[in-house]
């Protein structure tokens, strides 16, 4: 989160004013506010901020959760049992953090393929050699570069 936005959200968790300046104009407005976050992670958190909330740690998804989870949702999304199965399978034993957002990005992607199986493995490798990867709570997006 942005150190403006960390400085505004302190602000009105201390004070309950949330103050708008646009156009040399001031807007305040006085609000009773509970504040409820979640986050993948602290490191970008000031200490004031992080210090107004309680942190709660909470274990990764195990293969069955991660699996039932990730189906149900793939067949929300209109997909076939087959590719739901496929799909969670292929993205929790082949990519390094699997999550269920990798797993609706790659149905959505493949979801009116004739050759379904093909094209997992194809999302499959593009996330692997082009996917999100976690540096420093970071999200880093590599390019693909040609002619190196």
């Amino acid at each position: 989160m942005k150190s403006e936005y960390q400085t505004m959200l302190l602000s009105l968790m201390e004070t309950g004013i949330l103050t708008q300046t646009m156009h040399g104009k001031v807007r305040e407005t006085n609000m009773k506010t509970w504040v409820f976050a979640t986050s993948n992670g602290t490191k970008r958190l000031s200490e004031p901020l992080l210090s107004r909330f309680r942190v709660i740690y909470i274990n990764e998804y195990d293969f069955a959760q991660f699996y039932e989870i990730s189906t149900k949702k793939l067949l929300d999304e209109g997909l076939s049992e087959y590719a739901a199965d496929e799909i969670t399978k292929s993205v929790w034993k082949h990519l390094p953090n699997p999550n269920i957002r990798n797993c609706v990005q790659i149905g959505r992607l493949v979801k009116n393929e004739p050759n379904i199986g093909m094209a997992i493995a194809e999302e499959i490798q593009n996330f692997k050699e082009y996917g999100k990867e976690e540096q420093d709570g970071y999200r880093v997006y590599k390019e693909k570069v040609s002619g190196l």
